[in-house]
């Protein structure tokens, strides 16, 4: 069992994972019952400010079904009775950047045992610390993706190649831990020194929670961001920028430029309403993904409603990203409009 605190954030989830990183059953935070006594903060916006009013309970289970409902997640494939693997959770975007777990304590992990004797697994004591790639656990799961990786994780972003980027959903998608609630567009991107890659687009509106809006505010996405990654196995993110962080013009729509410091124009600033993000590694190939969240029922332009063999494009319309090279110079001189393809 896992008993916690719904957290100070924009969102979270628990999913549980096999030993490979495989998912077999998520609840995401509005899935949630709260426990007797309290209200779920991601359903009721008349929750009160104590945490102690926060809380839940789920229950991870062998031998039984995927989506069973009722807090339970299933714990295993197949409702097989036994196995091993890894119970994830997520918090996006916690109300302060500095406190990763949104205000809460992390959960309590317990098991029952046949005898219906329960007992705690103890909490790792940098679990709730901020020390990233220097923390716990680190160096396991760093080896666990270099031997379960999968080859050809993306096989592909349509028809598009490096020398001719598009956006497009992902040929195949064989990545380590998934987030359920993501569905992504993909292109790749090659570098050559004096170009950047510019990409626009309408951005979907989001519960901005940083700006102390209700995550229960009538929004298209709870979350959408733009990432540079690596096409190397795992595919390693290089920089990224969430909704929040993005620079939007009049009308609602971003332009980012993608590149290295040394081929930044001096205009791709949030000033003038671009957002840079940094190239990374010059020596591969790289992937853009454009990821969307938890769409509103009737926002039907998300990556979500994208059906196999649909072009994104015809149902995303405004919202669909265009990409385009563009020199630094021809940047420089006359900002985004100046790369014709990417208007």
């Amino acid at each position: 069992m896992a008993e916690g605190t719904f957290p100070s954030a924009r969102f979270t989830s628990l999913t549980t994972y096999s030993v490979k990183g495989s998912p077999y059953d998520s609840l995401a935070d509005k899935q949630i019952a709260a426990s007797s006594g309290s209200k779920n903060p991601f359903t009721d916006s008349n929750t009160g400010t104590s945490a102690t009013q926060h809380r839940y309970r789920v229950t991870v289970q062998a031998g039984v079904p995927a989506g069973s409902g009722n807090n339970t997640l299933a714990a295993t494939a197949d409702k097989a009775t036994s196995g091993a693997g890894f119970l994830g959770l997520r918090i996006y975007v916690p109300a302060k950047a500095s406190d990763p777990t949104g205000g809460v304590p992390l959960p309590t992990l317990s098991i029952r045992h046949q005898d219906g004797s329960t007992s705690t697994f103890k909490t790792c004591a940098d679990a709730g610390s901020t020390k990233g790639p220097a923390g716990p656990l680190v160096g396991f799961i760093r080896q666990l993706v270099k031997d379960n990786a999968p080859p050809g994780g993306f096989e592909g972003c349509g028809k598009s190649t490096p020398k001719a980027p598009g956006f497009a959903v992902p040929n195949k998608v064989g990545g380590l831990f998934p987030n359920p609630y993501n569905k992504y567009l993909c292109t790749p991107l090659s570098y050559e020194s004096g170009r950047v890659a510019v990409i626009r687009g309408k951005a979907p509106t989001f519960p901005n929670t940083g700006a102390g809006q209700s995550v229960l505010a009538k929004t298209q996405l709870r979350y959408w961001s733009l990432c540079q990654n690596q096409w190397q196995l795992p595919y390693p993110a290089t920089s990224c920028a969430a909704d929040y962080q993005t620079a939007l013009d009049k009308d609602g729509r971003y332009t980012f430029v993608v590149s290295t410091p040394q081929d930044r124009p001096a205009n791709a600033t949030t000033d003038n309403k671009v957002t840079w993000i940094s190239w990374g590694p010059t020596n591969v190939n790289s992937i853009l993904l454009f990821r969307n969240m938890l769409p509103a029922g009737d926002f039907h332009n998300a990556v979500q409603n994208v059906q196999h063999g649909q072009d994104p494009a015809s149902v995303m319309g405004p919202y669909f990203p265009t990409v385009t090279y563009c020199s630094k110079d021809a940047f420089a001189k006359g900002g985004p409009d100046a790369c014709p393809a990417a208007q």
